[in-house]
């Protein structure tokens, strides 16, 4: 046999080892685990990667030993601590598999999460985060969800809001979290820009530029009030969603309140110029002239291209 020919039997052995290892991995079976990563550290001791491969087994051994359903809070959060500290980095050496390892273990720790009560204080340890990270995002609304109707303002709260807006968006995308999204302009327009990212939707980063670019203050808090000025077709759904602590809420949000009268003018002028059209016109006036100027630019533009097309 020729020298080159043994060198692609021995690679190819060695290949061989470690996808064993990689799908062992793949099983979450610790003593199947162990036999394979002994046979590739017997074949190829000076491999890279059986660094790595030792923290996940170490991790899966400890997990095989820990009862979740008995973990303390203290104990939750030191275990999502260590896995993004050690696992996650050991785990791309498994390649295509890491996403499935990582969701596996996200999603037990979720499922002992959620006897847990909501502690703001470590949201990261909270079954809907933990949800979310498995890439579960069904359960991650759902656990979301109950938590906002378990606890006061959780309808309003920043970071149920942000689980919700992220668990809907990928799981139905822009239209069934839209609500949430904007929710959290009105109640966290800080962090609306890193929302925005992790979100990454397209029509809503268009959206964004340009709002900032047509509205002199581009404060999140107004962004829906625009898209109601840019996409008014979605007045009568986003109406269907304001409740009445919403109502409450507009006193101290001149974005969120603009939002609340356009919603009514959205549907008021199909009717045409009326006594009514004219005081909800004056009332978003007196929020603010700036934004009203921005919303009569629009009926200008919609006017002609209704006449255009009337030609």
């Amino acid at each position: 046999m020729a020298s080159h020919q043994l060198d692609l039997f021995l690679d190819s052995r060695e290949v061989t080892l470690a996808n064993n290892v990689v799908a062992a991995f793949r099983t979450g079976d610790c003593a199947r685990v162990q036999h394979s990563l002994a046979a590739l550290r017997a074949e190829a001791p000076a491999r890279a990667d059986l660094a790595a491969f030792a923290v996940l087994l170490a991790f899966l051994e400890k997990d095989r030993d820990t009862d979740c359903a008995t973990l303390h809070s203290d104990r939750l959060e030191q275990m999502v601590g260590e896995i993004e500290t050690d696992v996650v980095p050991a785990s791309r050496a498994l390649g295509g598999e890491a996403k499935g390892f990582l969701n596996r273990i996200w999603r037990k720790l979720a499922a002992a999460a959620a006897r847990h009560p909501f502690d703001r204080a470590r949201p990261q340890t909270h079954s809907a985060a933990l949800y979310l990270r498995a890439q579960a995002h069904v359960e991650a609304e759902a656990a979301a969800a109950a938590t906002a109707s378990g606890i006061d303002d959780g309808w309003r709260d920043p970071v149920i809001l942000r689980w919700r807006a992220l668990a809907r968006y990928r799981a139905g995308g822009l239209q069934t979290a839209r609500w949430q999204i904007f929710s959290l302009a009105w109640f966290a327009a800080d962090g609306f820009p890193e929302l925005l990212r992790e979100l990454a939707a397209p029509q809503l980063e268009s959206d964004w530029r340009c709002f900032q670019a047509e509205i002199e203050m581009p404060d999140a808090a107004w962004f829906p009030a625009w898209c109601l000025l840019a996409h008014p077709e979605l007045a009568a759904a986003l109406a269907a969603e304001i409740s009445p602590p919403l109502r409450q809420a507009a006193a101290g949000s001149p974005g969120l309140l603009a939002f609340l009268v356009l919603t009514g003018i959205l549907a008021i002028e199909p009717g045409g110029y009326s006594r009514a059209l004219i005081k909800e016109r004056a009332r978003l006036q007196a929020i603010d002239a700036g934004f009203f100027a921005a919303y009569m630019r629009s009926r200008a533009v919609r006017h002609r291209q209704h006449g255009d097309r009337r030609r």
